[in-house]
């Protein structure tokens, strides 16, 4: 008997059984209708179950008629290897030329002013026409990863980043449903950080999120970014509950802070960060 009439063979028997299985299930739901509201989750979870043992079970009947010289290679493994030395190679260049731009942002240009103006400032690195993706520095130091939405030319409400420019940060004092429900969620929560004096923008908020649908032209930070194709940020309410609390205390104190934001063409002037 071949390899392929035994695998036919096997997949045969397999369904038999389940076709004899639903069978006496579609009997069992025929005279006991509640009993289908009560174990309709377990049912879908057992199939994928039964779907992952045939597939199991096929691949071990070939491998098992396999030659040695014909046994392949761990390809997958193989490959994962890789991307995981890819990832942290981009992840050592990313550090480092964050570490390279700290020191840039504490240099002053040719006529004595300081690049980094603000108390905050936000490096935009990329824009893919949806969601515009950026570096937040506090006083100097990478502090998290942002998330806008996309340049527009013209304001489209509710899908436009804000101008860059140099803007107080300041607390938003109305007490708003998005305010209740932080509060509600966040015991150390007072009020929203709002970027003010944005022209054509108000109610420009700092707040949670991870992709261009959480915003409305607010500010997006977190402790992670995916920048491929659908690009977005990881671990949000981590990186805002310690940049909230950091900025909070300063402005109690009455200490101004302000918020530089640098457009992507900064990148090019600096020549150090190529996208």
């Amino acid at each position: 008997m071949t390899i392929n009439s035994k695998v036919f063979g096997m997949k045969r028997f397999i369904g038999l059984f389940l076709i004899a299985l639903v069978a006496i299930l579609v009997l069992a739901f025929i005279t006991n209708p509640a009993l289908l509201n009560k174990v309709w989750l377990y049912i879908v979870g057992f199939i994928g179950y039964v779907v992952v043992l045939i597939e199991k079970g096929v691949k071990s009947i070939k491998s098992a008629f396999k030659k040695e010289n014909e046994i392949e290679k761990p390809q997958i493994a193989t490959s994962l290897d890789e991307s995981k030395k890819v990832s942290l190679e981009n992840e050592l260049a990313l550090e480092k030329k964050i570490v390279e731009l700290e020191k840039k942002l504490a240099q002053t240009d040719k006529g004595g002013t300081p690049l980094a103006l603000g108390t905050i400032t936000v490096l935009r690195y990329t824009d893919d026409g949806e969601t515009t993706l950026g570096l937040l520095f506090l006083k100097g130091k990478f502090f998290a990863y942002t998330l806008e939405d996309t340049f527009q030319e013209v304001k489209v409400p509710g899908k436009t980043r804000i101008p860059a420019g140099f803007y107080p940060l300041k607390f938003n004092k109305n007490l708003t449903p998005m305010t209740k429900r932080y509060r509600e969620s966040r015991p150390w929560f007072d009020f929203h950080l709002e970027i003010k004096d944005v022209p054509n923008f108000s109610g420009v908020y700092i707040h949670v999120g991870n992709t261009h649908e959480d915003t409305e032209g607010c500010l997006l930070m977190a402790d992670g970014v995916n920048a491929g194709i659908s690009k977005s940020i990881l671990l949000s309410k981590l990186a805002f509950e310690r940049f909230y609390k950091k900025v909070s205390d300063l402005l109690k104190a009455n200490e101004p802070v302000n918020i530089q934001i640098l457009n992507e063409d900064w990148f090019e002037k600096s020549k150090i960060f190529q996208v």
